[in-house]
């Protein structure tokens, strides 16, 4: 599997996967192998999981918190001002569960994939060994999500 591959993967993913979910559109992505931080510092939610499969390996996103009310709200179909932080995590949490899938289903298609539940974790710069990075612009922050793939033994 070529690193174009993935990351036109990802990108497709992210953006359809928001644009379905959210009613939301990236505005502008940037690609790359190492993530670089959340915006400005702010207060993130990051969501990770895992997959099994050929390929296995894990999966996450993270959302500035305030990124994660909006995002809640064009999800859940109620005003921003309504989204509790338990609900902004819990859509961040579903987020990262369809985004990986789909982005697994665009790479591996005919495969079946288990995929573990999603669980919040505490913003980390990201996993160890090499990854696939992209950061979307969606106007109001920049949602990062890392996809790590595992090298078949």
């Amino acid at each position: 599997m070529e690193a174009n591959e993935i990351k036109t993967a990802l990108a497709s993913a992210v953006e359809d996967v928001l644009e379905t979910m959210c009613f939301t559109t990236v505005l502008s992505s940037e690609q790359g192998t190492v993530p670089r931080g959340v915006d400005g510092g702010a207060l993130a939610i990051t969501a990770a999981l895992r997959f099994h499969g050929c390929p296995s390996g894990g999966f996450r996103v993270s959302v500035p918190q305030t990124l994660a009310r909006v995002l809640g709200a064009g999800f859940l179909g109620v005003d921003e001002s309504e989204v509790s932080d338990a609900q902004a995590g819990d859509v961040v949490c579903e987020l990262a569960n369809m985004i990986c899938g789909s982005v697994l289903s665009r790479l591996e298609s005919e495969t079946t994939f288990r995929i573990t539940h999603p669980e919040l974790i505490p913003a980390e710069p990201g996993f160890e060994g090499p990854s696939t990075c992209g950061r979307f612009d969606l106007g109001d922050g920049v949602l990062t999500a890392s996809l790590q793939l595992q090298q078949a033994i």
